[in-house]
């Protein structure tokens, strides 16, 4: 069938992807910010090395926040395609495996967030390299794992403005909150060159909080007009 089954209402699932969209904010805020951010220095190897092996508590709960953003973002997306799908099948469909390919991306990226905990750690086959040369070799492994995260917000930006164009033809939703998406959209877009992307970061984030805000609050207080989004449902099956 193409609509979901008869007790599921479109106000529990606006109200679902608005909750899971908040807990992605939240846990990429509380990993990147509060605790990658507290624990990587760029540009100093020494000190990150003895920042991970102090706090290695702190640094593994960093990975644990990380899978539950992750987590999160592919529910949020399955669940936000459900939500989208009587307005476009195909058009939300496409949305949906962007977004899936981009959690795919940024997840495998936590590999390289998680490793330096191995490089630094006191196995006997890793004496063949230096101290030095094992610090070096984490502040890369995170390197990379900035680098193949922002590999993923292309794919996010696609997903993004797919689903704001769909919010715009959707009359269930406001379309102010499909014009903010189809910015934001644009602005991850940059990223396919990512000098551009990082020279527009701080515009592109504005944006992103903002449109993150009215969105989460908007599903979260407001929910979906049910009586239209029945209608659309009724005329998509």
């Amino acid at each position: 069938m193409s609509r979901p089954p008869r007790h599921t209402s479109p106000q529990v699932l606006a109200r679902v992807v608005g909750l899971l969209y908040l807990t992605v904010v939240v846990a990429g805020i509380l990993a990147q910010m509060f605790i990658s951010g507290r624990i990587v220095i760029w540009g100093d190897a020494a000190a990150t090395a003895t920042n991970i092996l102090t706090q290695q508590a702190l640094f593994q709960a960093g990975f644990t926040v990380y899978l539950i953003e992750m987590a999160a973002q592919i529910a949020h997306t399955a669940v936000f395609y459900v939500l989208l799908r009587p307005v476009s099948r195909s058009a939300s469909l496409v949305a949906l495996a962007f977004g899936v390919v981009g959690c795919t991306i940024k997840t495998l990226s936590r590999l390289f967030y998680i490793a330096p905990l191995l490089v630094l750690g006191a196995g006997g086959y890793l004496a063949v390299f230096s101290g030095e040369q094992r610090e070096a070799l984490a502040l890369l492994l995170l390197t990379v794992n900035d680098q193949a995260a922002g590999m993923a917000l292309p794919f996010f930006g696609f997903s993004t403005l797919l689903n704001g164009y769909l919010i715009l033809r959707s009359t269930f939703l406001p379309r102010f909150l499909g014009g903010l998406s189809i910015v934001g959209g644009l602005g991850w877009l940059s990223f396919l060159y990512p000098p551009l992307g990082n020279q527009l970061l701080p515009y592109v984030l504005a944006v992103g909080v903002l449109g993150s805000a009215a969105y989460v609050l908007w599903l979260l207080v407001m929910g979906v007009n049910a009586e239209r989004w029945n209608r659309r449902a009724a005329e998509s099956a």
